[in-house]
């Protein structure tokens, strides 16, 4: 009896445990398109960890996802709100272009419970019609 008792109190306080920690972080994506149909070369200076994928459309998708803990979902919608995680696309040149990440000096984000812990990752969907250099900081349109 009393092993049982014992038994059911340790898995309710895993489940406690398990309840907090899911309540504690969070996680939301973002997408943004960039078209790119005159474009000949881009330069991708993107703060966060990202990773390259070829797809079959014509334009750069860029899907966000963050993680965020030690916040709750009104910071995390604060911090989406006012671009913190956004991308950009600017003109060079004629054809040229940079990809870049909007806010590159990002703050430590402050609460009662502590500092949030962030973790953004995007992932790059490039257009088939294009290669990118072995430090994936540059793509270029394929020879027709």
């Amino acid at each position: 009896m009393l092993k049982n008792m014992k038994c059911r109190i340790f898995f309710l306080a895993v489940g406690l445990l398990l309840t907090t920690l899911a309540q504690a972080q969070m996680q939301r994506t973002m997408y943004q398109v960039f078209e790119v149909d005159s474009v000949k070369t881009a330069q991708l200076e993107i703060l966060d960890i990202y990773e390259l994928h070829s797809w079959a459309g014509n334009s750069i998708l860029v899907e966000t996802n963050v993680q965020i803990s030690n916040a709750s979902p009104e910071i995390l919608d604060y911090l989406i709100k006012n671009g913190r995680y956004d991308v950009k696309m600017d003109t060079l040149a004629p054809g040229q272009v940079k990809i870049y990440t909007k806010l590159k000096d990002r703050k430590t984000v402050k609460t009662p419970a502590g500092e949030c812990t962030e973790l953004p990752m995007a992932k790059i969907f490039i257009p088939d019609t294009f290669l990118w250099s072995d430090d994936k900081k540059s793509i270029t349109r394929k020879a027709e």
